[in-house]
């Protein structure tokens, strides 16, 4: 690879002082690097009614690049992974927070990476998204998602009920603080959270999970990714304020009623997550279990 672009969290790199080693590193190779700013601060276009991501110039930048750099932690790669879901350009992300799931870089690590990047020392895991259209009344809107989409109950409602539908058969209602659809990537996240299973990445399929459902036999339902579900809101009860929100990849909020509804099914496009040599997805997972 020669040709990347380097996406910068500013909050978590504030003078850009990795990003200009980056640079220095990528360009001290014979390649060639373009940056762009912020993606959580106007770079990429978070409205769910307008998802493609970047703006027409920078549209025009990505479509040139071979590798997608992103600096940040796993919430700036979930903003990215939308943006360029479309373009299906392999990224690699390079972790400046906590522990990062899917920056798994570590900073110390940058020349390293660098190095195996530019002599193409790598192997590409594709990685399932989800195409999400939630319908509010004549209104729809339609988005991607890397990690999951949240139906939930609005802050000062009490219980909301979901029917959950699989290629438009009944699968169940159930009755909690809602329900959640996550692919195995965000199977790590919320999913894991609210008691559902552990998939590995590359998988194709979807998980169907209840979040803090008031019965003892409510479980997750795995589907494949061929399969479509549809997640409706209730009908409300007696004095019961059942707005809900459908939340995705935790950054983006659709605001729902009754008798709203999310389709989910496996999008045409997939996230290219680039892995470098002696990199586990397994270990990453053993220190997020037991850090």
């Amino acid at each position: 690879m020669k040709k990347f672009c380097v996406i910068t969290n500013k909050s978590k790199d504030s003078s850009f002082e990795t990003t200009k080693k980056i640079e220095t590193l990528i360009t001290s190779y014979g390649g060639s690097c373009v940056l762009l700013g912020d993606p959580l601060n106007g770079v990429l276009n978070s409205a769910p009614e307008n998802s493609k991501g970047f703006d027409p110039e920078h549209a025009s930048v990505l479509s040139d690049c071979e590798c997608v750099i992103v600096l940040g932690g796993d919430g700036t790669i979930l903003e990215t992974s939308r943006a360029i879901g479309e373009m299906e350009i392999p990224m690699v992300g390079i972790n400046l927070g906590t522990l990062g799931f899917m920056s798994c870089i570590e900073k110390s690590r940058i020349d390293y990476a660098i190095k195996e990047l530019v002599e193409d020392n790598f192997t590409i895991e594709n990685r399932m998204l989800l195409k999400v259209t939630s319908s509010s009344g004549n209104k729809k809107s339609t988005c991607l998602a890397l990690n999951d989409v949240t139906v939930t109950r609005s802050g000062l409602s009490r219980l909301i009920k979901t029917d959950v539908l699989v290629n438009g058969q009944a699968v169940g209602s159930y009755s909690g603080d809602g329900c959640l659809v996550s692919t195995p990537t965000g199977s790590t996240g919320y999913n894991l959270s609210a008691g559902g299973p552990i998939v590995t990445p590359e998988a194709k399929l979807m998980c169907i999970t209840p979040i803090c459902p008031h019965t003892f036999n409510s479980r997750t339902i795995v589907v494949s990714g061929d399969d479509k579900v549809r997640i409706v809101i209730g009908e409300k009860k007696k004095l019961q304020d059942t707005e809900s929100f459908a939340t995705i990849d935790g950054q983006m909020a659709v605001r729902l009623g009754s008798g709203d509804y999310i389709d989910v099914e496996q999008a045409e496009t997939v996230a290219k997550f680039i892995r470098l040599p002696g990199q586990s997805y397994f270990n990453v997972l053993n220190l997020k279990l037991n850090g």
